[in-house]
Order: structure tokens, then sequence, then C-alpha cells
């Protein structure tokens, strides 16, 4: 019994010595968190789904999520090496990879041609009057490279407009005490302009004339992709299982995303049912993905195009 005793004891001493973590700490920490960052915004409702229906745990995955105001923050959170894996929409993804290889195209997740919206003050009633304008925008935001290319599209110089960066969050009130003239961005940011700033505002445009479905992805750090790959498929699957619970379950799924988001729910049904979900990437994805791309590097904002191939596509969601 002693002698049993002993080499209990002797196992315990000897895994301190190779691990530095006796074995009972070690069973009690289990899997390593996937580091996962991404908004409580329409674009990224796949994610705030799998979270509350506890997809993620379906999976075997654990994960510890950090919320950021934006696509442009989640990028910096992979570049800094904050997270594992983000979400974010077409151009914060790309400044992202061509500033450093350790960023990686995992999938999209859905897209959308309207999915931003320029909200303007009712003097302004036609897109020239942009120029000379104060715009309130997320600087390096999927909106401001759509913004951007649209405006090479309709003939707008972007140097004569006079674009302010701001948090989205701020953008109500400015708009409703004219310090801003106009916004442009994604849901629900267009929507709480509207809702703050009342009568005084209106729709200006869409970008839906670029025909760009402007992808929204999921990337990985370099790291998290050569060590962790099992955990990112995991990932897809508990993303497209949220996704055919948005089809599938419509009022539940509102219900669900009003809460998080804050919008009210008739609100929160066409914002949601105007984008189009799904796990995969498809050479719409592409197309899209490389317009903004030759659009952001002939506007000088990237100095390169990164390559443009999902490593995880469809097969990796299946159920």
């Amino acid at each position: 019994m002693k002698n049993s005793h002993y080499l209990l004891l002797f196992a315990g001493l000897l895994g301190i010595l190779l691990t530095g973590t006796p074995p009972a700490a070690r069973a009690a920490t289990g899997p390593k968190a996937l580091r996962l960052v991404y908004s409580h915004k329409v674009c990224y409702e796949p994610f705030i789904i799998a979270k509350a229906n506890g997809y993620f745990a379906e999976e075997g995955l654990k994960v510890e999520v950090k919320l950021v105001n934006g696509g442009i923050l989640a990028a910096e959170s992979l570049l800094t090496g904050s997270a594992d894996v983000a979400a974010m929409g077409d151009a914060p993804f790309l400044i992202a990879a061509s500033r450093s290889n350790t960023v990686r195209l995992l999938s999209s997740y859905g897209g959308g041609s309207k999915m931003h919206r320029v909200i303007a003050r009712r003097n302004i009633t036609g897109i020239q009057q942009l120029e000379g304008a104060r715009v309130g925008i997320q600087m390096g935001s999927s909106t401001y490279g759509a913004f951007l290319a649209w405006c090479q599209q309709v003939g707008l110089e972007p140097g004569k407009i006079h674009f302010v960066s701001l948090s989205p969050l701020d953008m109500p009130q400015a708009m409703q005490t004219g310090q801003l003239d106009a916004m442009a961005g994604s849901e629900p940011w267009p929507s709480n302009v509207e809702a703050t700033a009342g009568a005084q505002v209106h729709e200006l445009t869409d970008f839906s004339a670029l025909h760009n479905s402007f992808p929204l992805l999921v990337a990985a750090s370099a790291n998290a992709l050569e060590q962790r790959r099992d955990d990112l498929d995991a990932l897809l699957r508990a993303l497209a299982k949220a996704v055919r619970f948005m089809e599938q379950q419509p009022d539940q799924a509102v219900k669900i995303l009003a809460a998080a988001i804050g919008l009210p729910e008739p609100q929160q049904r066409r914002c949601t049912y105007q984008l189009a979900w799904g796990v995969g990437f498809t050479q719409q994805d592409h197309n899209s993905l490389l317009m903004t791309a030759r659009d952001l590097k002939s506007l000088g904002k990237i100095d390169r195009i990164p390559a443009i191939s999902a490593y995880l596509q469809t097969a990796a969601a299946q159920p």
C-alpha cells in the first residue's frame, strides 16, 4: 500500500517536471479555447446564433469570444496575435492580408449587394452633393472600401468628400445634431441613425450598382490554421448549423438577433433577410473579393493584392 502511494507521488512529481503543470490541473483546464472575435451586428449573425444556441459546444469546440465594434478591429486582432480566428468584411480582410502573410482566409458565410447604405440629411437630395459634405464612416471598414469603389463608378472624387472617422455608436447623435451631412455603414448603424434622427434624414443610396456581393469572411491566423485545423472545421460546422436555423426558424432567429443587436423585431427581420447566408466560398465570392482588392489597390489603400483562396470551404461545413 505504501509502495503504491510512493509510486503515485513519483508519477505526479514526474508530470510536473516534464510539463510544468500538475496532472490534475491539466485535466481541469481541458482543451485550450479558440479565441474568436466578431461584432454584434447584422453582418455577424451566424456567430450570434451559434453562440446563443450552443452550436460551438455541440461541435466540441471551446471558444473565448471577444466582441468589437467592426471588422477592421477584428482584423487588427489577428494582426496583433490577440485572436485565433475572426469575422470581418472584404476590405478589412484585404487590408490585413496585404500587410501580413499570417492572415489566412477560411471561408465566406454570407453577403449581399445592399449590405451598405448611405443615410443623408434631407437637404442632400443627389449624390453629387456628397462632394464637399461631411460623411461619417468607419475608416478601413468594408463600407469604406465599398464607398470608394462606388465613388469611382459614379464619378465622384473621394478627395472632395470630407470623410469623418467616427465610431458608429456616435453617428446617430452626430446626424441628429447636424455635425454630419451623411453617414455610411452596414446594419444596424444606418437603421440606428434613422431611428434617432427620424424625418431629418433619408436613405440616399446603397452600393448595389457595383454588382459586388461584399462577401463576409472568416479568417484565421497562420498559426491557428497549422495547429488547430480540427477546431476550425468545427467552427465552420457550427456556423453552418446557425445558417440552417436562420433559414428554418426565422421567427426564433429574429428574436435572438433582435435581443443581441438591439433592433426592433420587424426591422431586424428586414435587415437579416436582405442578406444571403451560406458557409463556403463560391466563384461569386472570389470575383467580388478580387473586384474590391483591385479597387483598393488602384486607390492606394493596399500595396499588393493578397492571395484570394479559401483554405476551408463547403466540405468543412457539412453536417
